[in-house]
């Protein structure tokens, strides 16, 4: 995924980071000791890696495929990005009337053992690993992360068996008629957990820039959602404004040397009352607030400078008490983004591209 040119990587040519901004203290030295990234050139034996992996929908087979090239197909890209235990997504743009697709892992000793069969109607016109739509974050927004509405997504997951590394696969549609497209083939790197001890430290959230404009700690943002006709309790009916609002009191995002994190976050969530604007037959807002805590693990992709969090359980502890946890054996990707950092401050960027364009995110934090 590209992104747009935010900031300007700092790297020297002797691997020292030095990103300075209006006079702060620089971090110098190696950010990777223990040669932590080092691992994700490794290859990965595609035996034991196809036997690790689960694509969705799929049918596991042995045989020979014969490509035609009868059915147009092709990717823009050659290389992706994965994530342990969470696993990456193929996305493309479907010929017409194709049945499915095959997919087979290879290396430089040649093609896996077996290849992947996945039908056509269990793939997916939305993506399954983008960020988790159906709650508040302060890393999680409503629009997708650069991903064209036209395109179709395999799912490929993986088990805890898959490591660190570098692995190939080749995939070809085909068709009801027994058309094989020409292969195209991609490889992926999965990416190590942490990578850069210049980031494990506890961060404190101070303010929010988005789309060029601040909001501090503390602050509420507030969404103007249009009017609604509101059907009273009494049988009347009366427009109603519509709003929403999100305060961020705390966040406390705290990065381990092993890559695992933690993310504390504090918050207020304003809005209309439903029951009780029918029974007024008026806007009244209501507001609760919550304390929520996100588990999981950060990577640091050191050519993009790019830092990623993946969520494995997140609880809700609500102000009367009640709590909520949710858990993922997959896990949920919350954020990937460009960072800028100094020994004392962290900057992560976003950007998330839809049909209404682009939208950019600032998150900053200071180092406790």
């Amino acid at each position: 995924m590209r992104k747009s040119n935010l900031l300007v990587l700092c790297f020297l040519a002797a691997g020292i980071f030095s990103c300075s901004k209006d006079g702060e203290a620089t971090i110098s030295g190696e950010i990777d000791p223990d040669g932590v990234n080092l691992t994700e050139d490794e290859l990965i034996d595609v035996n034991e890696a196809s036997a690790a992996i689960t694509v969705y929908g799929a049918t596991e087979k042995t045989g020979d495929l014969v490509p035609n090239g009868a059915i147009a197909f092709n990717l823009d890209y050659s290389t992706q990005t994965a994530f342990q235990k969470t696993g990456f997504e193929i996305a493309f743009e479907a010929p017409a009337d194709f049945a499915g697709a095959y997919i087979q892992l290879k290396d430089d000793n040649g093609m896996a053992d077996t290849y992947f069969d996945v039908p056509a109607n269990t793939m997916s016109t939305d993506s399954r690993k983008l960020i988790n739509k159906g709650r508040q974050n302060f890393l999680s927004k409503k629009t997708s992360l650069t991903k064209k509405d036209e395109n179709t997504y395999i799912d490929v997951d993986f088990s805890s068996a898959v490591p660190a590394g570098t692995f190939c696969y080749v995939i070809c549609l085909y068709d009801g008629q027994g058309n094989i497209s020409l292969p195209q083939e991609v490889c992926v790197k999965v990416e190590a957990w942490g990578g850069n001890t210049s980031l494990v430290a506890d961060w404190g959230y101070t303010k929010q820039v988005e789309n060029g404009e601040t909001y501090l700690t503390g602050e509420a943002k507030c969404y103007d959602e249009g009017t609604s006709t509101l059907a009273c309790d009494n049988g009347e009916n009366t427009e109603i404004e519509l709003s929403y609002c999100w305060t961020v009191n705390d966040i406390t995002m705290n990065l381990k040397n092993d890559g695992t994190f933690v993310l504390n976050q504090n918050t207020i969530e304003s809005g209309l009352d439903w029951e009780a604007s029918r029974a007024s037959c008026s806007n009244v807002e209501e507001s609760f607030s919550s304390f929520d805590v996100s588990k999981g693990n950060w990577a640091y992709n050191e050519e993009k400078n790019e830092l990623t969090l993946v969520e494995f359980v997140y609880t809700s502890t609500y102000e009367d008490g009640e709590t909520e946890t949710y858990e993922s054996e997959d896990g949920e990707l919350i954020f990937n983004g460009v960072i800028e950092l100094t020994s004392s401050q962290l900057v992560v960027n976003e950007v998330f591209e839809d049909e209404n364009g682009i939208e950019e995110y600032e998150y900053h934090f200071n180092k406790k």
